[in-house]
């Protein structure tokens, strides 16, 4: 497996924050790379979608169910590239399609969109029409939060934490460089 996966894994292991399609992939075993057509592509789904698709009841930055049933079952596979954490394989381009996955995956995008506290949501996505959503793909979440989440959920992170602390062990760049 190419090298730079796994040092943008690391990188992303250090953040504080995450994009909700690194995070909720990532707590499944699935370092996502999203590649430069994705923004455009998540843009075209929220501007096409988002005006039949709005509900003023919900709580500002949640999805309407049906709008999130949208959102998941959009073919973004030509946009990211998926590696197994385990084994560091890229997966085919037809994983997503496999059920489970894609249960476990939805699973817990609607846990975050009926439960999660927008307040944890630190950057939200913001649509054309200047409307924000706090549970769009790349909408960015304080880690922790999530990693909590997650485990209350009943999600098995061990594995994720204990990668998290061996490379929060390791110096930044800048730190590097300074010293």
């Amino acid at each position: 497996m190419n090298i730079a996966y796994k040092i943008e894994y690391a990188e992303l292991l250090m953040r504080s924050r995450w994009k909700l399609i690194e995070a909720v992939w990532l707590l499944h075993g699935i370092f996502v790379k999203p590649e430069e057509g994705f923004g455009l592509k998540m843009e075209k789904f929220f501007f096409n979608t988002i005006v039949e698709q709005c509900d003023d009841s919900l709580e500002i930055g949640r999805l309407p169910e049906t709008f999130l049933s949208q959102m998941l079952s959009w073919d973004i596979t030509e946009v990211i590239h998926t590696i197994r954490i385990s084994d560091w394989k890229e997966l085919p381009k037809n994983w997503q399609r496999t059920i489970e996955m894609r249960k476990s995956i939805s699973y817990f995008w609607n846990l975050l969109n009926a439960k999660a506290s927008i307040k944890k949501c630190e950057v939200c996505y913001i649509d054309r029409n200047g409307k924000w959503y706090a549970l769009a793909p790349e909408s960015m979440w304080n880690a922790e939060y999530l990693l909590a989440f997650a485990q209350e959920a009943g999600i098995d992170t061990n594995w994720l934490v204990d990668d998290i602390k061996k490379h929060r062990r390791v110096p930044r760049k800048n730190a590097i460089v300074a010293g």
